[in-house]
């Protein structure tokens, strides 16, 4: 199953980040749009993510249903990406990592198959807890992938807490310098400078960047505004040379559990921040999750039950015919209507779709 930060584990801390904000934003305000020069408050310390379990991934099943919704999302004419956990499968062993790698290159070396995804939220809370580590997998990665599957492009997905905390405007003593202390010290791996390294080893092609936001009242404690936020973390990648080093795009998680409860406005206010923002900022495209999927005990979609439209889809389907270029997620294992029409709807709104290998 393939995480989201928008709906798991970097939503705890997204809230653990919001806490230290609002102590930091209790001392005596000043007149920046940034939040207070100066705070007599102590903030909140951003604590490392707790150790989490890395089970062996489990034994991969027939490769047919997925090569299957490979060859149908290619005749919707919809741009394919294959994606799959080989931090997993690195993470296990010779044995699961080179099974993964045969897997992931068979669907890959398809007709018209852009490439892969080889990490989802790479050095989150996913065992890479160093740099080193980050490096490491990258270098044994893609040089298995070039050797397996040598016309496929290699795409990473990256959370990166720092940008979410307005890099550029951090003066001593502020929230968010203090945001952006705490997610250093707690993701160091993920910290801007080393992010900065790993695309110079010229080994990705495409970062699927989520700028580690926080919620809008947060920024609104801090004097700033969500859009503000995201302006000034699109303007720190511009700073930061990464639109030369390797091709961009956005991604944030807006499916829902059940039906759309949101407002046509609401839907308006998420295409601002999420998709015009980027796309005038330096992205190439916007990857949605996601289409179909249970996750956390509930069926999480874009559209309400039964392929019914509702203003998130509207306003995604405004989006398309401004062709701007969107993506989503989906699997043959989790459909609403059934492959063939579920990936036809999809073709109607999304350019391109991240399709699994059934790596596990």
């Amino acid at each position: 199953m393939i995480r989201r930060t928008g709906l798991g584990g970097a939503c705890r801390a997204v809230a653990i980040l919001a806490a230290a904000a609002t102590a930091a934003a209790c001392g005596t305000p000043a007149p920046s749009p940034y939040g207070p020069a100066q705070s007599t408050a102590t903030a909140t310390v951003w604590p490392s993510p707790p150790a989490m379990p890395r089970p062996s991934p489990p034994a991969m099943g027939p490769v047919g249903p997925y090569l299957h919704a490979v060859q149908l999302a290619v005749h919707d004419h919809l741009r394919v990406w294959i994606e799959s956990d080989l931090v997993k499968r690195w993470e296990a062993g010779p044995s699961s990592f080179r099974a993964g790698i045969r897997r992931v290159a068979f669907l890959a070396n398809r007709p018209a198959v852009a490439g892969v995804k080889i990490a989802d939220e790479m050095g989150y809370q996913d065992g890479l807890d160093s740099a080193q580590q980050v490096r490491q997998f990258l270098l044994a990665t893609t040089q298995a992938l070039h050797a397996a599957a040598p016309h496929a492009l290699i795409l990473v997905d990256m959370v990166v807490p720092a940008l979410g905390c307005l890099p550029g405007h951090q003066p001593a003593g502020s929230p968010a310098g203090s945001c952006a202390s705490q997610a250093r010290a707690a993701y160091p791996q993920l910290a801007l400078p080393q992010i900065d390294s790993y695309l110079r080893l010229h080994v990705i092609n495409v970062l699927d960047l989520s700028t580690g936001l926080l919620d809008g009242s947060t920024y609104a404690s801090w004097r700033t505004t969500i859009n503000a936020a995201q302006s000034a973390a699109w303007q720190e990648i511009a700073r930061r040379g990464w639109p030369k080093l390797v091709t961009l795009q956005a991604r944030k998680a807006l499916a829902h559990a059940g039906k759309y409860t949101g407002t046509a406005a609401q839907a308006e206010a998420d295409m601002r921040t999420y998709v015009d923002i980027p796309l005038s900022s330096g992205a190439r495209a916007v990857d949605i999750w996601t289409w179909h999927q249970e996750y956390d005990g509930a069926t999480y979609r874009l559209l309400n039950p039964g392929l019914k439209p509702n203003a998130l889809w509207t306003a995604l389907a405004l989006q398309h015919r401004e062709h701007d270029v969107l993506f989503t997620h989906m699997s043959p294992t989790s459909v609403e209507g059934g492959l063939k029409p579920d990936l036809s709807t999809i073709a109607t709104v999304f350019n391109g779709i991240f399709l699994p290998a059934g790596t596990g």
